[in-house]
This record gives structure tokens, sequence and C-alpha cells, in this order.
């Protein structure tokens, strides 16, 4: 009895080890994916698109000098073509980084053909601010395989977003962002 006691947990065990290495990471670095829990399996690739950079003044920093001017990043569409539900997650292969260090997700403003979002701003008096507390979103994130990161999507309401790349925005002029749109489930 004692022999097929230790022969069904060696099976199980054996099971579970399997199973684990089982869990599908993306294949390359920064690309993130949406990710079917329930078996492991990468869904759809996030859309990149270029995002571009625009500054915008006050007419006061025009007319007396004192002001401010903020940045933007711009995307062209009102839309993303990916539209997920807030019980979905994404999985982003880091490479072993820091996700807090590496990705931000922000919320886009809607205009009337373009999304955007705040990236910056500087005042005569108070100075330059580079982060956006409006358009970063805090998101959790767990560990998925062995250098990926899972982010569940359940703290996001709805709107347009887009995952960016941080050390792939230092360029002043264009960066790549990925772009998903959140809908909630009815």
């Amino acid at each position: 009895m004692k022999k097929f006691a230790l022969l069904i947990t060696i099976i199980f065990t054996s099971v579970l080890t399997i199973n684990a290495q089982n869990i599908e990471e993306p294949e390359f670095e920064f690309e993130p994916f949406v990710v079917n829990l329930q078996d492991s399996i990468l869904g759809a690739p996030l859309p990149c698109e270029n995002a571009y950079i625009k500054a915008k003044a006050g007419a006061s920093v025009y007319l007396v000098g004192i002001g401010k001017v903020k940045s933007y990043y711009y995307v062209n569409g009102v839309r993303s073509s990916l539209v997920l539900s807030n019980d979905q997650s994404i999985v982003i292969n880091l490479g072993g980084q820091s996700p807090l260090q590496t990705i931000s997700i922000n919320k886009f403003e809607v205009l009337q053909s373009k999304r955007r979002f705040q990236n910056g701003e500087v005042g005569t008096f108070t100075g330059a601010s580079s982060n956006n507390d409006e358009a970063a979103k805090e998101f959790r994130y767990k560990k998925y395989g062995k250098n990926s990161v899972l982010i569940p999507l359940s703290s996001l309401e709805e709107g347009e977003y887009c995952l960016s790349i941080t050390n792939s925005m230092t360029n002043s002029k264009s960066a790549k962002v990925y772009t998903f749109s959140i809908k909630k489930k009815e």
C-alpha cells in the first residue's frame, strides 16, 4: 500500500511539473500578447502603432512669456483594432527586467481623429515635470513562466489604452506603442 501511495505521489508530481513547463511565453522580448489563462495559450498580439510627440503652449506663453507648455504623444485613429474585456490579461516577455521600470499603461484622451496622452509639462515657475499621473495607470502583475509577466486588466475602466516600453520612448520625435480598447463584458 505504501508503494502504491508513493507511486501515485510521483505520478502526480510529474504531471504538475510537465504542466508547469507548458506555459507558453512570447518568443521575443517586449512584444505583448493577450493570453488565455485556461490553457496558457497566447492569443492575439497587441497592435503596434506609431506615436508622435507634439508640444502645446498656452496663449499666455506667447503673449507675456509666462505659462505652461505641455507635451503629448499622439496616435492616429480614435480606436484600437484590438478590443478586450477587463477580465482578460496581457503577457509580455521582459527578459527578467522589472515591469515597473520597463513598461507603463497609459489611458488615451480621444480627440476627433486621434488619441493622445500627456507625457510632460514645463511651467515658467514650476519647472519641468515628466510624469503624468492622469494618463499613467497603476497595474498589477505577476511572474508568468521564466521571463514574462502577466498583467490582468481588471483594474482598468472602459476606454482606449496603450502599453509603452519606457526605454523605447527616448526618441524625442516618435515611439512605438501597443494599443488596445477595454469594453466591459455585458
